[in-house]
């Protein structure tokens, strides 16, 4: 049977292909083609040659004397192929290799089998009429082969579902990282890595560039410290930047909740005299939650002795009650200059929005100017006996009108009997 038969393969040609040669099965069997004579001859030259050399022992050994044969023997190897086509070692007595230099060769001829295999894959290599066109067919059993189910979602999407906590930007940067890597791990590196996480997170990141915490921890602390000032009737928005400062400090959420809970309570003694001092110095009437809220922020206080709390509370009360774009920061400052508090900027501005429409159309028809909201709010709250003179002109007349329009009569001569408008 020729060498290639032995290895299952149909042709020597086929053999060649699949990385084998008749150089490789002959070495590795410990057989060398067409030299059996030879050494059989060589054998028997050896066996005279050694009888020739032998010396005769007269010395008589007692039949109970043995004697111990300490001599090791080493074990001998052969190389064959093992599963997959790999070459390995086998123990067999007769073989020609040895501890020694078995696993050398066993390198050596997987490494050259390798090669061979690798360059007729990448070359379309083979030879002979049946070599199948230089397609590679491996010496494997065939394997089911079960697609993936793709999920229909796109990777922004699959990231959406991953991180629903995290910034669409930080979603962009981190589709990218895996877009670039292919590994889940190392595109959340970069996205943490990347200079967007400071502006989405501010205070998230020390000066050695590690992160302070997980982005869920750090959305986390910061809702619990707006939810922390909700609790004193503060704002959150107001104290952002120092929620921020807090974080960038170390300050974890316990003992940003204990410096609020400390301070209110040292705060509150002394509200009574602290109101006085900012009617007396800067005419202004702070609530206690102002008052609270500008020893917890020095930035509130700085606002504050600007007016430009009390201004942004006007323009709030202006647009509940009449939408948006009510009244302009400049009229706002006016009213606040003027001493309009925030109950005072609600109760007017909610008047006007009830009275403002039929005044309005009333002013319109009796040739006088329009009344704005804030001219109502100065006439109403502030005292403004010039803008409320004119406002009760305007409501006489309306009520004149509509009296005379219901109980007026008009003669043949065109006289009129009965109320008259003014």
């Amino acid at each position: 049977m020729e060498w290639w038969q032995q290895l299952g393969f149909s042709s020597e040609a086929e053999a060649i292909a699949r990385g084998e040669s008749e150089e490789v099965f002959n070495r590795t069997r410990n057989i060398t083609p067409d030299t059996t004579s030879d050494i059989d001859k060589e054998t028997e030259l050896i066996r005279k040659f050694i009888a020739s050399r032998t010396v005769t022992d007269n010395t008589e050994t007692p039949d109970n004397t043995e004697t111990p044969d300490n001599t090791e023997t080493p074990s001998k190897y052969i190389i064959v192929q093992g599963p997959g086509g790999r070459y390995i070692a086998q123990e067999d007595a007769a073989g020609t290799y040895t501890d020694a230099n078995v696993q050398a060769e066993i390198d050596r001829l997987n490494t050259q089998r390798d090669a061979t295999l690798l360059a007729n894959k990448t070359s379309g290599g083979g030879s002979g009429s049946d070599g199948g066109g230089g397609v590679y067919t491996p010496r494997t059993s065939t394997v089911d082969y079960t697609p993936v189910k793709t999920t229909g979602l796109s990777t922004k999407e699959e990231a959406k579902l991953r991180f629903p906590y995290l910034d669409e930007r930080l979603i962009d940067v981190y589709v990218q990282g895996f877009i670039d890597t292919g590994d889940s791990q190392l595109a959340l590196l970069q996205m943490r890595s990347d200079p967007l996480m400071e502006t989405v997170y501010p205070g998230i990141r020390k000066t050695d560039g590690t992160l302070r915490m997980t982005e869920q921890e750090y959305i986390v602390a910061k809702e619990f410290m707006e939810l922390e000032l909700r609790n004193y009737n503060l704002n959150p928005q107001v104290f952002n930047d120092d929620i921020v400062e807090a974080i960038s400090g170390d300050v974890s959420p316990q003992e940003f909740s204990e410096r609020l809970q400390t301070g209110y309570q040292n705060i509150v003694q002394n509200i009574p005299q602290v109101q006085e001092v900012y009617m007396r110095e800067f005419n202004l009437d702070l609530n206690e939650e102002s008052i609270f809220g500008m020893f917890i922020s020095p930035r509130l206080s700085t606002a504050v002795l600007e007016n430009q709390i009390r201004q942004s509370q006007i323009i709030a009360e202006a647009e509940v009650a009449l939408g948006s774009s009510a009244l302009t920061v400049a009229a706002a400052r006016g009213l606040q200059q003027q001493g309009l508090s925030q109950a005072q900027a609600r109760r007017g501005f909610q008047g006007a929005s009830t009275i403002l429409p039929g005044l309005s159309g009333g002013a319109e028809r009796f040739g006088r100017g329009p009344i704005s909201g804030t001219e109502y709010v100065q006439a109403t709250e502030l005292g403004d006996q010039g803008i409320g003179q004119n406002i009760r002109r305007i409501e006489s007349q309306i009520t004149s009108a509509s009296s005379a329009q219901a109980g007026a009569k008009q003669l043949r001569t065109g006289e009129v009997v009965g109320l008259e408008e003014v």
